[in-house]
């Protein structure tokens, strides 16, 4: 909550000074924490800095990994709320001594979710994400869309289809634990489907549109959730 919000406030501003893409401003800190959570070095966030067992486990997560908190905490419930819960931390915990759980009472507050579930698998555990497009089919006039949760948190899943003519629909699965949708963030047309239970490891999706008809299928295109295999996450047609 020290270094982890520094530097994520830190790629912001730099961002913004440079004039550059504030949408990859944290894209270092995904990559450093991919790094970590494919080496034999990580420890859950919330172990105490002196309790560290490398110099590696410590800094990378409470840099990095602390910094990814924040912009996936925008990908779960809307970059304009979460950027509301950072003003509303600030104006409530200034000059005191907060914890995480402080946090995220504040974070359930501004955003009308349970987010006690994302403290648990990403503060509390070294958890990993992996989400995969499993399988594509036609049925009845539509496709069908397999998706498959293959890593241990479960996560909401943004998944925008983009048709051979160029123009795109996304498909929003809330996940169960949360109670409750994120805000719309884009102008691409939404649809809200069922949430997710997270003891299922399988999800499918139904578009009317044909196979023929459609040119990418991608998870997260905006790459905000920290996938560790993105490669699974897209398929083109």
């Amino acid at each position: 909550m020290d270094e982890g919000f520094t530097s994520y406030g830190e790629n912001i501003v730099s961002v913004w000074l440079k004039n550059g893409n504030r949408d990859t401003a944290n894209l270092a800190d995904y990559n450093s924490y991919y790094k970590l959570a494919r080496s034999n070095f990580e420890e859950p966030l919330a172990t105490h800095a002196d309790h560290f067992n490398t110099n590696m486990g410590y800094s990378i997560a409470s840099y990095s990994k602390g910094a990814v908190f924040l912009e996936q905490l925008g990908y779960i419930v809307g970059a304009a709320t979460r950027d509301k819960i950072l003003l509303d931390y600030y104006n409530t915990w200034k000059f005191k001594h907060p914890t995480v759980d402080d946090f995220i009472r504040v974070a359930e507050r501004e955003s009308d979710m349970k987010l006690d579930w994302y403290k648990e698998f990403w503060v509390n555990s070294i958890k990993t994400i992996d989400y995969a497009i499993e399988n594509v089919w036609e049925e009845n006039g539509k496709t069908q869309i397999r998706l498959r949760n293959k890593g241990l948190i479960p996560m909401p899943v943004d998944l925008v289809i983009t048709r051979e003519d160029g123009k795109q629909e996304l498909h929003y699965i809330p996940m169960d634990l949360m109670y409750g949708l994120k805000p719309e963030e884009n102008t691409i047309p939404r649809k809200t489907h069922p949430v997710w239970r997270w003891t299922s490891e399988t999800y499918v999706i139904s578009t009317d549109l044909k196979k023929e008809d459609i040119a990418i299928i991608e998870i997260d295109p905006t790459q905000r959730m920290a996938d560790i295999n993105r490669q699974n996450n897209k398929q083109n047609f």
